[in-house]
C-alpha cells in the first residue's frame, strides 16, 4: 500500500463534513480546520524538531501550497500559535478516532486482545508554563503527564497536569476507566499501579490483568499451582501461587490472585508477575507482560521523531490538539509499515515523507500541464 491510499482514509470530504460538525471555522478567516489539519500532518511527518517557525516555513512553501485547502500570504508563526489556542481540539479527537475505526478491525488485531497503559512525562521551565504539575520541590520544572492504551497504536489518551495525578495510581486507574474496554481484553500496565482497591475493582467488573509487582510486596499463599513450563528465553519460572496482598494499612485482599515468580537467568534477579487470570498459563502471563515494552518502543518513537518532548503550544487546548495530531500520524505511519512489511518507525516515517513529496511533485507536474508518467524513474519510491 502507497501514501496516496494510506492517506485516502481520511478524505477531504470526511475533514469537511467534522469542520462542519465541530464548527471548527466559525468566524475564521485564515487557517481553517483543514488547513491546520494538513499543516501539522505534513510538518510532522517532514521534519524532528517541529516549531511554530517551522510551521510557518511550511505553509508558505510550494509543496504545501499545492495541497492546501487554501494559503494567505500574512500567516505568521503568532498567527498559527493563537490558532492552536482557540482552535476546538474535539475536531482532532474525531479524526484520531475515525483513523483508529478505520485502520483497527483490518490490520491491528493482535493475540490475546492485549491493551497496554503507561505514561510519558513532558518538562518545560515554570516560568513557561503555568499549568502542570511538580515531581519534585527543587527543579524549576513543570511537568505535563500523556497517559495513553496502547494496542499496536494508541487507542485512547488522556493529559494530566493537576498535582494529584502524579501517581499512577490515580493517572493509570482514571485513563482505564475512560477506556472502552471488553470482557476479551487484557489490561497490561507497570508498577506504577499498585493499588489493591484497583485490583479488586477490576476482578469485580471482569477485566483480566497482567502487572509486576515489587519483589519486597508482602502476600500470603492461599493455593500453590504446578508450573509446566519453567523456562522462557531469559527467565527461570520458579513459583505460580494464588495469593493474598498486603496493602499499607494491613489489609488483606479478598478476590482470586496469581503470583508469578521468577529468575532472570543471567542477572539472578526476582520478578515478581501479577494475574488475576486462572486461564493462562504461567509462561503466557510472563510473555503477556513482555509485551508492554511495545509502549515504551511507542513513546520513544513519537519523543524522537514527532517532536513529542516538546510543547509546541503552553495552553491545553493546543497541548490537546498536538496530542491528537501525533496519534493520528502515528496511526498512519503504523498502518504504512505494516502494509509495507517494514520493521521499526524512523525508516518508514522517511519513506513516507518522500513518497508524499512524490505525490505533491506529480500533482504540481499535472497543474503546470505536464505528465509526471513521463519521468517515472525519477519518481521511484523504493
Amino acid at each position: 500500500m502507497n501514501v496516496s491510499e494510506v492517506l485516502n482514509y481520511i478524505p477531504k470530504e470526511e475533514l469537511s463534513r467534522l469542520s462542519l460538525e465541530y464548527n471548527i471555522d466559525y468566524q475564521v478567516k485564515k487557517l481553517d480546520g483543514q488547513t491546520m489539519f494538513q499543516l501539522l500532518l505534513f510538518s510532522m511527518l517532514n521534519v524532528r524538531h517541529n516549531s511554530l517557525r517551522v510551521m510557518e516555513h511550511f505553509y508558505h512553501s510550494l509543496a504545501f501550497k499545492s495541497i492546501a485547502n487554501q494559503s494567505f500570504d500574512g500567516v505568521k508563526y503568532n498567527s498559527l500559535r493563537d490558532r492552536l489556542v482557540t482552535i476546538n481540539p474535539d475536531y482532532f479527537e474525531a479524526i484520531f478516532k475515525k483513523c483508529l475505526e478505520q485502520f483497527q478491525d483490518k490490520y491491528l488485531q493482535k493475540k490475546h486482545n492485549i491493551i497496554s497503559f503507561d505514561s510519558t512525562l513532558v518538562s518545560i521551565s515554570s516560568k513557561l508554563l503555568k499549568e502542570g504539575m511538580r515531581i519534585n520541590k527543587q527543579g524549576d520544572k513543570r511537568f505535563v503527564k500523556f497517559s495513553m492504551a496502547f494496542s499496536n497504536v494508541p487507542v485512547h489518551s488522556k493529559i494530566f497536569t493537576e498535582q494529584g495525578f502524579v501517581s499512577e495510581d490515580f493517572a493509570l486507574k482514571e485513563l482505564i476507566n475512560e477506556c472502552v474496554l471488553s470482557k476479551e481484553n487484557i489490561l497490561v500496565f507497570d508498577r506504577g499501579l499498585q493499588s489493591r482497591s484497583s485490583f479488586e475493582e477490576f476482578n469485580e467488573n471482569g477485566f483480566i490483568f497482567v502487572t509486576r509487582l515489587n519483589n519486597y510486596t508482602r502476600f500470603e499463599v492461599i493455593n500453590e499451582f504446578e508450573v509446566k513450563e519453567q523456562e522462557t528465553e531469559k527467565l527461570t519460572i520458579n513459583r505460580d501461587i494464588e495469593v493474598r496482598l498486603y496493602d499499607k494499612s494491613n489489609k488483606k485482599t479478598q478476590s482470586f490472585l496469581r503470583l508469578i515468580i521468577a529468575t532472570e537467568k543471567q542477572s539472578k534477579e526476582v520478578f515478581y508477575f501479577l494475574s488475576n487470570s486462572d486461564s493462562l498459563t504461567a509462561k503466557e502471563i510472563v510473555a503477556i507482560y513482555k509485551q508492554r515494552w511495545e509502549i515504551e518502543v511507542f513513546f520513544k518513537f513519537i519523543k524522537q521523531h514527532l517532536n513529542f518532548n516538546h510543547l509546541i503550544s503552553r495552553d491545553i487546548n493546543g497541548i490537546r490538539v498536538m496530542m491528537y495530531m501525533t496519534l493520528i500520524t502515528a496511526i498512519l505511519l503504523t498502518v504504512y509499515k505494516k502494509l509495507n512489511e517494514l520493521k521499526g518507525y524512523k525508516i518508514p516515517k522517511l519513506k513516507f515523507a518522500n513518497e508524499l513529496e512524490v505525490l505533491i511533485i506529480k500533482d504540481i507536474v499535472l497543474k503546470c500541464g505536464g505528465d509526471p508518467n513521463k519521468m517515472q524513474n525519477l519518481f521511484g519510491t523504493s
